[in-house]
């Protein structure tokens, strides 16, 4: 092990991104602590703290590829613990009201659908078989000490009348939102982080289902994508463990909320495309529906900060926190768990390696952040009551979406492209690279004279 950084490192929140930034501190500190408010146990339950974790959670390809690159064999106990294969796109069924649906194709690739209370406990006994990391659980971290711009440590509230401290050289923020590191900057009487947002009030509701093994559907994963600027009805279809099947509908808030298996399925017969309306025939509802809303994406731009206070890192959604409606969240937070280990191995032969490792992972962390924010926030802005500056290019922007997608409906290539960049498996620049652009164009004008349009 190299001891190259310091003697503790502090991790405050045992989510993905927390659980998977220890694992890669646990390489550089003699000790990594991860302090996580909610109680854990060893089993597969929710948390208080990640309310969202009873609906549908998406580790899209490339934050599967992260965290088996961080952790080698955790693609393997993911699936070994239950969680469902589903090979893109031949099981995965994606529905666009301009396009119908996206073909059934057998491009080589598949993701792992599963709860997120089954993706943390399989990260978190992975994390914990590291033998220099420990996790203290029902403690919340209320401040990040620090002697004028240097981090000395935390104090934290174990439930009791008295707060305790803990000492670290690093300080890694993956609490949620990043309020502990702005205390901090104003403790410092230091200058906040600008940010972004965009803001479309939407709300979800949940249930669980189970099929008879005679009625399975044909179809693993089924996306129905909203309509913007006309409908922001999404419907999703996608298994967990234990032969069930989340169901979530999400909509504006201001739409009634789901409340009864007679809602959903009045609601599926809204949609433009049948499919979800006759896998549900057959559906049986085993839980009773869950909602939940939500208001922003954020990005907090502290990667635009000149730099940090020496010794903390704010990472996952205390950075950016995307709609979770895309699908986006874990995936991110894991590319940036990757990233900071990066940073960590290229710093390691600086004099002053902490500050070495903050700095190369503020100035790249923008790579991994952008493409999810614009990928998320392009259908959130194609509503008109949404609130964000929208890019100069929008509407072209939005022209070229329709196109690719009218060209992956007759072009394989253009359809595997726009697959592995949605999984963040490549660049959103593959999208503009001449060959796939040429194919994109070509493409949608052989998808629009097939339909008559």
């Amino acid at each position: 092990m190299n001891n190259l950084f310091g003697r503790r490192a502090v991790v405050i929140g045992s989510g993905i991104g927390g659980l998977s930034a220890a694992a890669v501190l646990a390489s550089y500190f003699e000790q990594v602590e991860i302090l996580e408010r909610d109680q854990i146990t060893a089993f597969v339950e929710s948390r208080p703290g990640t309310p969202q974790d009873r609906h549908p959670h998406g580790l899209l390809a490339g934050g599967l590829k992260s965290l088996d690159e961080i952790l080698p064999g955790f693609e393997q106990e993911l699936a070994a613990a239950g969680a469902v294969p589903v090979k893109i796109a031949e099981e995965f069924r994606l529905e666009c009201a301009d396009i119908g649906a996206l073909p059934s194709r057998d491009f080589g690739l598949s993701i792992l659908c599963a709860s997120r209370p089954l993706i943390e406990s399989v990260l978190r006994r992975r994390v914990m078989a590291i033998g220099n990391v420990s996790l203290r659980s029902q403690c919340r971290v209320v401040e990040i000490l620090a002697d004028t711009s240097v981090v000395r440590g935390v104090r934290f509230d174990t439930g009791f009348t008295r707060s305790d401290t803990l000492e670290s050289d690093l300080v890694v923020d993956a609490s949620g939102r990043g309020a502990l590191t702005l205390s901090l900057l104003d403790a410092l009487g230091w200058e906040r982080p600008e940010f972004t947002e965009v803001t479309l009030e939407i709300g979800y509701s949940t249930t669980i289902v189970r099929f008879a093994p005679h009625d399975l559907p044909q179809w693993k994963l089924v996306l129905t994508e909203p309509d913007p600027p006309n409908s922001a009805l999404k419907a999703v279809f996608v298994p967990l463990e234990g032969d069930r099947w989340y169901i979530t509908i999400a909509d504006r808030r201001a739409v009634p909320r789901l409340e009864t298996w007679d809602d959903f399925l009045s609601t599926f017969s809204q949609l433009e495309m049948p499919t979800l309306s006759q896998v549900f025939r057959h559906a049986r509802p085993i839980e009773s529906v869950r909602h939940f809303g939500f208001s922003a994406n954020r990005w907090q731009h502290f990667e635009r900060l000149h730099h940090l206070p020496h010794g903390v890192l704010p990472i996952a959604d205390a950075l950016c926190r995307f709609n979770p409606t895309h699908g986006q969240g874990m995936s991110s937070a894991a590319m940036q768990s990757r990233l900071l280990r990066a940073a960590f191995e290229s710093a390691a032969s600086e004099a002053s390696p902490i500050a070495a490792a903050q700095a190369a992972f503020m100035s790249d962390v923008k790579s991994v952040i952008q493409q999810p924010w614009n990928m998320s926030t392009s259908v959130d802005l194609a509503f008109p009551e949404a609130h964000g500056e929208r890019p100069e290019n929008f509407e072209d922007s939005l022209r070229f979406q329709a196109r690719l997608l009218r060209a992956a409906v007759a072009d394989p290539i253009v359809h595997r492209a726009l697959i592995e960049v949605g999984q963040l498996l490549q660049p959103h620049t593959l999208l503009h690279e001449p060959h796939i652009r040429e194919r994109i164009e070509a493409g949608s004008a052989t998808t629009i004279a097939l339909s008559g349009s």
